[in-house]
């Protein structure tokens, strides 16, 4: 199964550091959660001059990039470059390591890198490493009031008119060894490409080029891991919190949470997105999750009740499409029955297949949040 995220965080950038053996353990971490396969990272702790030298030439194409992204942005609260904690731990500050040092100094030379109130992600131009363990290095900038550890994010990164070279790839940055990006800094990450993308990571340029978060998610460092008694409280006397239902006909063949990966991801999805849908209305979305088989690609929605009621029998008229008028579907009759899916109950959210019509495949994976079209007509249901 792959996924498309339905929760956007836009993205922008700078570079990282040489730092011997631990750009391996780092860079193990971070993949460990990828969603495709990944090579451990092996380092020499001989790269450091040419790290150095490299980033230096890339100084013109991380100044295209800032240029392009941060026109309209005005920060009166600069930037501070932090190495993550293990860099510190080997003894790797910007007062002792060249690199560091040059990386803050292009960080005070830019200080209006990163979008207000947001997280972003930015390529550096740079790499680390040899093949087959060559690593791009990147730049996470936390422009927000949060101080987050253990981040979570799904990450689609390459050319528009070419092959990515991640492709909503999964990463995590634990807070033991990455350390807390606190607001109003910058760190270095250092993520590993396939070695048939080297190439592509190579010759990248600022043309077309395509940096997009799918999903974030992180603990905020400033509150307990363990929720207070009134937190608990909450959760449990919660009436208004969605939950995901697996449809009757479904659940009548047997499948559950644990058994079925597929109803598990919609489930997670549920839990990491509370809010959404819309108060007090019936929400149709496109959940982000797609699955490739027998030649047809399906995508999966959600129906969100968050009204008061229990209806049943749903029916209604489905359109999705861009904003320039090109439509996936057009009206497209959809019909919810009770005796296959159940009723569908106040605060639930139930899942739901569409077959992509051939012919309209490169758009339906065209449309994102900027520019979708959706809208529902007669919509009908039963009490």
């Amino acid at each position: 199964m792959k996924k498309l995220g339905f929760l956007l965080i836009f993205v922008v950038v700078l570079a990282g550091c040489d730092v011997g053996k631990l750009a391996n353990k780092l860079t193990e971490e971070i993949m460990s959660n990828s969603v495709s396969s990944s090579q451990s990272t092996a380092s020499n702790g001989e790269d450091s001059a040419e790290i150095e030298s490299a980033i230096e030439d890339s100084q013109e194409f991380l100044s295209e990039q800032i240029a392009s992204d941060s026109t309209d942005k005005d920060s009166s609260i600069e930037l501070t470059l932090v190495p993550q904690d293990d860099e510190i731990d080997k003894g790797l500050t910007v007062e002792t390591d060249a690199t560091l040092a040059m990386l803050e100094k292009y960080v005070k030379e830019n200080p209006n890198m990163g979008y207000e109130n947001d997280v972003t992600i930015i390529y550096t131009g740079e790499t680390y490493g040899e093949s087959p363990n060559l690593a791009g290095i990147f730049f996470i900038i936390n422009r927000t009031d949060s101080a987050m550890k253990d981040v979570r994010f799904t990450y689609s990164f390459g050319k528009a008119d070419s092959e990515l070279i991640f492709d909503k790839q999964s990463f995590t940055l634990t807070g033991d060894s990455f350390g807390t990006l606190e607001p109003n800094t910058v760190m270095p990450m250092y993520l590993v490409v396939d070695p048939s993308k080297e190439s592509l990571l190579k010759g990248m340029t600022t043309s077309q080029l395509v940096e997009e978060i799918h999903m974030f998610d992180y603990t905020d460092a400033g509150k307990s891991d363990q929720p207070t008694q009134s937190e608990e409280s909450a959760v449990e006397t919660s009436e208004d919190e969605l939950s995901l239902v697996i449809p009757k006909q479904n659940a009548d063949n047997g499948q559950t949470f644990d058994n079925n990966p597929l109803m598990a991801e919609f489930q997670q999805l549920v839990m990491e997105h509370p809010d959404m849908g819309f108060n007090n209305d019936v929400t149709v979305m496109y959940s982000g999750l797609y699955d490739k088989t027998d030649g047809d690609t399906l995508a999966y929605f959600f129906i969100i009740n968050k009204t008061d009621l229990e209806i049943k029998n749903i029916h209604y008229q489905l359109s999705y499409g861009n904003k320039d008028g090109e439509m996936v579907w057009d009206k497209e009759a959809v019909i919810l029955k009770e005796n296959i899916f159940g009723p569908l109950k106040p605060n639930v959210v139930l899942p739901l297949t569409m077959t992509v019509p051939k012919g309209k495949v490169d758009l339906f994976f065209s449309i994102t949040n900027e520019n979708l079209s959706i809208k529902l007509d007669e919509f009908n249901f039963e009490e």
